[in-house]
């Protein structure tokens, strides 16, 4: 700016001094454009490594994530996630298969709500689900994240039926073992002097001659014969089984053996029902197997009422035989459960305890197992379980 009386050199003079400073002023900002630049250019460079660490990060939490998953639906336990409240988060295949449908649709939902129960029976845990009794293992934990805040709770079950069932199976055949060895024993020890009784007993009769004493003395070498038989029968169970391995219809077993029992299933008055058709084959001897259907089908008979009814069914189970004999009868007591398959234990006011025994130790023979379910005031099933058509056959091979 300048005043009307600055000579032409002062106006040129002022000129030249803002002209100076203008371009002093362009090279300034020219300078922080260019660090400005520069400072974008790195941040775009930190912002691009950033976004690749993010979604390297993101790319691992989601295969952490899936691994997790995978690991969870894989496990045979079932595991169920519970939030802080109490309702479902998530639950395994595991869970869905034990617990039931309701837990398919129970995200969301409180544990309460899914259908099933879990609780104590004795020093054991039982879970109620589907109808179906298990005993399980369970167990449930805290979800707590690295600062201490409770974030939720993990249920974790696992099935020990079929290890507890197998643990007293052990301990029968234990039981058995130990029993069987006591009693071959007993039984050495008294055929000696039975054997010599009958020597006697038939000398005696050689040399009466009033036929009503030799008869006397039959009568006493007859009941020796008896005794010996029964002995023998004893030192037969307490042998182990050797069966002599063929391809039996299993349809045609359960035929010959309610042939056999045909006179007291008609006095008994009971009703049999049969369905067994498409039954698979099994290996075994025939004669004990027919035994051991005997023995089933005599207690059934015996424990079912007049006009009860008997049900036979035979099916294919993981390419294994299961005959099932059910009755209608009182059904055994949760004490006398364990111990039917005893020797000499019997609820029968007649019985010899021998039945239930001998049918365990043949199915034993066999590579098979029985599998008892019984209500009181509703009858009892007996399901007789055979090893795959072939399986005893190859380890005999090997």
């Amino acid at each position: 700016m300048h005043t009307s009386g600055e000579s032409p050199a002062e106006r040129i003079r002022h000129l030249n001094e803002a002209f100076s400073s203008f371009t002093v002023a362009s090279g300034a900002l020219e300078q922080y454009y260019e660090k400005l630049q520069e400072t974008v250019r790195h941040l775009s460079v930190e912002l691009r490594e950033r976004n690749a660490q993010l979604k390297t990060a993101l790319a691992e939490a989601e295969t952490a994530k899936d691994n997790l998953r995978c690991v969870l639906q894989s496990m045979d336990e079932v595991v169920v996630v519970l939030d802080p409240d109490g309702n479902m988060t998530m639950a395994n295949r595991a869970a869905a298969e034990m617990l039931g449908p309701a837990v398919s649709d129970g995200v969301g939902k409180p544990l309460a709500s899914l259908g099933f129960s879990l609780g104590k029976c004795g020093a054991e845990a039982v879970l109620v689900a589907n109808g179906k009794r298990y005993d399980v293992i369970a167990s449930r934990s805290n979800v707590v994240d690295p600062s201490g805040v409770v974030r939720g709770s993990v249920l974790l079950v696992r099935d020990v039926t079929k290890m507890k069932e197998l643990e007293s199976q052990f301990e029968r055949n234990r039981r058995l073992i130990r029993m069987g060895e006591m009693a071959a024993k007993i039984v050495h020890e008294i055929r000696n002097p039975l054997c010599s009784i009958e020597l006697y007993a038939t000398m005696l009769e050689s040399g009466l001659g009033d036929p009503e004493e030799a008869k006397l003395a039959r009568g006493i070498s007859s009941g020796i014969r008896s005794l010996n038989n029964i002995l023998t029968n004893m030192l037969l169970f307490a042998k182990q089984q050797k069966p002599s391995l063929v391809r039996v219809d299993t349809a045609g077993i359960v035929d010959e053996a309610l042939l056999l029992l045909e006179p007291m299933i008609g006095s008994r008055e009971v009703r049999i029902e049969k369905s067994v058709a498409g039954a698979p084959c099994l290996d075994g001897d025939p004669e004990l197997l027919k035994q051991v259907l005997l023995n089933v089908l005599l207690n059934a008979i015996h424990a079912t009422p007049a006009e009860g009814r008997i049900r036979i069914a035979a099916r294919e189970e993981d390419d294994a035989a299961v005959i099932e004999v059910s009755d209608e009868g009182e059904g055994i007591r949760e004490e006398d459960r364990e111990r039917i398959f005893d020797p000499f234990f019997s609820t029968k006011v007649k019985g010899t305890g021998l039945g239930l025994a001998i049918t365990s130790k043949i199915m034993e023979a066999h590579g098979g197992f029985i599998r008892v379910r019984s209500e009181v005031g509703r009858g009892s099933v007996f399901a007789l379980h055979f090893p795959p058509a072939g399986t005893l056959s190859e380890e005999a091979a090997t």
